[in-house]
């Protein structure tokens, strides 16, 4: 969506995690509207094939391009440098292109196993959990860069916006889990958060080990793998 270009000091850039789950519940409530809205005219894949681009067009496919460039780095480079060098290149190699496919292949598949307001709210938990592993490799891990977005965010160093998104990331998952009025849906929350927290550890771990910290690209790539393994998580507990 477009926004505004403003001026921000590095305190108030590295606070600003702390609102990114809110803005993740916002995206996930918006793209299970509109799956509410065409779902009388259209079948469950061809739906989930309109959401997955309308989650691309909204974000400008930010955190897709991350995790495209992340596989890119880590497995096309033999040196942190070197893997580090490979992600600034604008152009995508064949690592990214499996890692993006077979992400969407996996969301997709995801999406068109819900329906209704199952679909919807599992869009809502799983984008707000992608958001706030973002907002939480942010707060435990390193920057590989002395410049950059990963830089940019940290350059307070406090663990106040984390702790504040994950507070919200709680909130609005517990409040999802609640409007969905069945059992299995409590169930389903938690084994999505606790899906998302292993990939914040092991994903953020990992990465870190093999660039020296973490960068703009891997908080895309750690956004992107939590939503999926979330969306997993609501269509393994019904």
């Amino acid at each position: 969506m477009p926004a505004p270009r403003v001026k921000a000091t590095p305190r108030a850039l590295a606070g600003s995690a702390a609102f990114f789950p809110p803005i993740g519940a916002a995206l996930g409530a918006a793209l299970g509207g509109l799956g509410l809205l065409v779902e009388s005219a259209l079948p469950p894949g061809p739906i989930a094939a309109l959401l997955l681009t309308a989650g691309a067009l909204l974000t400008g496919g930010l955190h897709l391009d991350g995790l495209m460039d992340t596989a890119d780095g880590v497995l096309g480079g033999r040196t942190p440098e070197r893997r580090l060098e490979i992600m600034r290149d604008s152009r995508v190699g064949a690592y990214g292109v499996i890692a993006a496919g077979l992400a969407l292949l996996g969301q997709y598949a995801c999406l068109a196993e819900l329906g209704g307001r199952e679909r919807l709210l599992g869009l809502v938990v799983a984008l707000t959990l992608g958001r706030w592993a973002m907002a939480l490799a942010l707060g435990l891990f390193p920057a590989a860069r002395a410049d950059g977005l990963g830089a940019a965010h940290r350059a307070e160093g406090s663990p106040g916006p984390a702790a504040f998104a994950t507070l919200g990331a709680l909130l609005l998952v517990t409040l999802a889990a609640a409007a969905s009025a069945t059992g299995p849906a409590a169930s389903r929350a938690a084994v999505a958060t606790g899906l998302a927290l292993l990939v914040v550890l092991g994903g953020g771990r990992w990465l870190s080990g093999r660039l020296g910290g973490l960068t703009g690209d891997t908080y895309g790539a750690l956004c992107v793998l939590a939503e999926t393994a979330a969306l997993y998580a609501a269509v393994a507990l019904r």
